[in-house]
């Protein structure tokens, strides 16, 4: 996952140009949830991939969330509701088990089985209610809330969408499909030549960035340039991978 590692440094370069931790902090917190639709509503990246990718971008995330939260004053109610949220979804996840909170059974890899023990006896989908759970109690924190309210709020909406996707988009199961690994005809534009040509331009965009501010000019178009550059070339990069078609593969 080189261009995660990219985006990476690119997020902690543009830290020291702005001055700011908060475009940091926003550029790395929301790349798991886009892995998470892809792999849903595609069914073709490998699991072992998803899985890796996953745990390291939502790492991130919640480490980037959790220093947002460090800078607020101390609150023991938005604290006890936090705890509660992410200790519901780490109940749920012990329960499933990596391979089937990875969507191991969406992509095939493992059969449906449905699950009757705590937290599922008591609330449908503690996973995602958990994190809704967590992130408004961030919330409950006021001085938290002045300043990183788009923050939780982000994750509290991409949570819900989460909810709604399982619920009602019916997910590919690993299975290949007409059209996966092309957006058109013959015209020849592959998904990978996209990606090459997205990668590629947005190269060009961190070069022409990091130019700019070798010359003087403000550090914090500089630094905004690089990092949408950066985050272009990790979307190109990692599109393909999640979209294509997967061959060669078992399917319960």
């Amino acid at each position: 996952m080189v261009s995660g590692g990219a985006l990476i440094v690119a997020a902690v370069v543009a830290h020291g140009l702005v001055g700011s931790y908060a475009p940091t902090v926003y550029m790395l917190s929301f790349w798991h949830y886009l892995l998470y639709w892809w792999a849903y509503r595609h069914g073709a990246v490998a699991p072992h991939r998803f899985q890796r990718d996953a745990v390291l971008m939502k790492a991130i995330s919640l480490a980037a969330f959790l220093f947002a939260y460090a800078g607020a004053a101390w609150s023991w109610p938005s604290v006890a509701v936090m705890a509660a949220g992410f200790v519901l979804n780490a109940l749920a996840a012990g329960v499933l088990g990596m391979d089937r909170t990875y969507y191991g059974w969406e992509l095939g890899v493992v059969p449906h089985r449905r699950f009757t023990r705590f937290p599922y006896s008591v609330v449908p989908h503690p996973m995602l209610l958990g994190n809704v759970l967590a992130y408004a109690g961030a919330l409950v924190n006021a001085d938290f809330r002045a300043d990183w309210w788009p923050l939780a709020g982000g994750h509290i909406m991409l949570n819900l969408g989460l909810l709604a996707m399982e619920t009602s988009v019916v997910p590919r199961r690993g299975e290949a499909f007409p059209g996966a690994g092309r957006l058109g005809g013959a015209d020849g534009w592959s998904r990978e030549s996209i990606a090459a040509r997205l990668a590629l331009a947005a190269a060009g965009g961190a070069v022409g960035a990091l130019l700019a501010v070798a010359g003087g000019a403000p550090a914090r178009l500089g630094a905004y340039a690089m990092l949408g550059a950066a985050a272009a070339v990790h979307l190109a990069a990692t599109a393909a991978a999640y979209t294509r078609p997967r061959h060669g593969l078992l399917h319960f």
